[in-house]
């Protein structure tokens, strides 16, 4: 048992991080047990997330005992759980508007999100370690950038969870104009990625020495940029600018920031889909760009179309004809071509206008019902069905006042650390990476006020990562 301990302090947990960190992203949302009730499944992924977190659990008990509970972050996550658990049973016997199991479920899920953090930072053991765990997060989004050109160009398939059917695991194409999923649930998820991507590579870029390190690292930057402008995610979009404004002078790059905003707002204003999604949120006319955006092919698909048996009918009253007079020969329609499965396009500013109208009419207005039926503690997880479309609005509904001020001071004092560790700490590597770190959950904020990124496993689960091991970098730092 010794033996195996300390295999686990030294490298066990770490190297379990950084194959997460590679597999997460990369493994598409295949799923493995279905669950009643609810299209949310069980995935290969969870699965280990749970035998690291098992791992973990025992290092925990055996070297850190009662100390893991003395400090001031663990008890602000066990004061959020508790919180959490007080709202699914307060939605039991008072609010009684949720499914006892699944409601159990989403708070289970948010406790196996979330113990990451702490799975991340017992597991960086050294400031260096950071690279090792950038490398492998490196090399998983080139795949997930490889897997989206195959499914824009190539027709590679499509493993989407953006609604009930396409959640079983069926094999999708892109159509011309469907935005790229790559390996995650949907566009909308990819987009949120690599916001928090982007802004940890490039504070990279600026913290390697070697030259060859960082063409490398500025070529997956390209890379990861044209993919996000594939998915035509406004608000990631906006969330990357917006992060990378916060970043570049707070690296020393304050020059950087206007060539940076202007190439990458060019490259958008390059891509139809996303400019003209911007262009009807604001009703900007972009006819001047009709001779530059190229334009695909006018023909899309919209829906499986099955193959009929081809049979011969003859249509309208039978006509009795003279004896001796041959029969009309009967030309049978031709057999349609058989179309695979695609995700379904509709025009940009219908689909602008409804996503739109949903947050702003349905699910927004549901959250804040939610909340006035019991603002201290919500009417609990589940209780407002799986999209809310802002993660802040879904706390209030699901968890209260209390809960979303316990899940609040979680990074109220991550930040209190963060800020200390800013004055006090060099421009060094730790602190260019810190502040790449800070810039992605940043950019990861901003899309909670539109996206419910918080509960979307792929990236909450490498959110939480990045939150430990930048906690553990302050720490072995000071």
């Amino acid at each position: 048992m010794e033996r195996l301990l300390k295999f686990l302090e030294k490298k066990g947990l770490f190297w379990g991080v950084a194959f997460l960190l590679f597999f997460i992203p990369i493994y598409p949302k295949f799923p493995l047990l279905s669950v009643t009730g609810t299209y949310v499944a069980v995935r290969l992924e969870d699965l280990l997330v749970a035998l690291i977190l098992a791992i973990w659990v025992i290092w925990v008990i055996k070297r850190k005992g009662k100390k893991f509970f003395q400090e001031r972050l663990t008890q602000l996550f066990l004061l959020y759980f508790l919180v959490g658990g007080f709202s699914v049973v307060s939605a039991l016997f008072i609010t009684k508007n949720i499914v006892p199991y699944i409601a159990v479920l989403h708070f289970v899920r948010r406790i196996e999100y979330m113990s990451l953090f702490f799975v991340a930072y017992d597991a960086l053991r050294r400031v260096k370690d950071i690279k090792f765990f950038a490398t492998s997060l490196g090399l998983a989004t080139l795949g997930v950038f490889i897997y989206g050109m195959g499914q824009k160009f190539f027709g590679w398939p499509v493993v989407s969870t953006m609604n009930k059917e396409f959640s079983k695991g069926l094999m999708l194409k892109l159509t011309w104009w469907a935005r790229v999923n790559s390996t995650f649930a949907g566009h909308y998820d990819l987009a949120a990625f690599l916001v928090l991507f982007l802004c940890l590579s490039i504070s990279f870029l600026v913290a390697v020495q070697k030259r060859r390190t960082k063409v490398l690292i500025f070529l997956l930057i390209l890379a990861s940029y044209y993919l996000l402008v594939l998915t035509a995610s406004r608000i990631s979009f906006a969330a990357y600018i917006l992060a990378v404004v916060f970043l570049l002078p707070s690296l020393g790059k304050k020059w950087w920031v206007g060539p940076v905003v202007a190439l990458s707002i060019a490259g958008m204003l390059l891509s139809a889909d996303i400019s003209q999604r911007y262009a009807s949120t604001f009703n900007i006319d972009l006819s001047f760009l009709s001779g530059v955006v190229k334009v695909g092919p006018p023909k899309v698909v919209i829906a499986p179309t099955l193959t009929p048996t081809p049979s011969l009918q003859l249509v309208g009253p039978v006509i009795k004809r003279p004896k001796g007079e041959p029969e009309p020969t009967l030309t049978p329609t031709s057999t349609p071509t058989p179309i695979p499965p695609s995700e379904p396009v509709e025009p940009t500013e219908m689909a602008v206008a409804r996503s739109t109208d949903i947050r702003f009419k349905v699910e927004w207005p549901r959250a804040l019902r939610a909340f006035a039926k019991n603002p201290l503690l919500g009417t609990g997880y589940s209780s407002i069905t799986l999209a809310t479309d802002n993660d802040y609005l879904r706390m209030l509904g699901e968890t209260g006042i209390l809960g979303t001020l316990a899940f609040l001071a979680i990074f109220l004092e991550i930040g209190r650390r963060v800020l200390v560790f800013w004055q006090k700490v060099k421009p060094d590597f730790e602190k260019t990476v810190v502040l790449g770190i800070s810039a992605a959950a940043f950019g990861f904020f901003l899309n909670a006020g539109f996206i419910d990124v918080f509960e979307a496993s792929k990236i909450a689960f490498i959110f939480w990562i990045l939150m430990g091991a930048m906690v553990k970098i302050i720490d072995l730092k000071s």
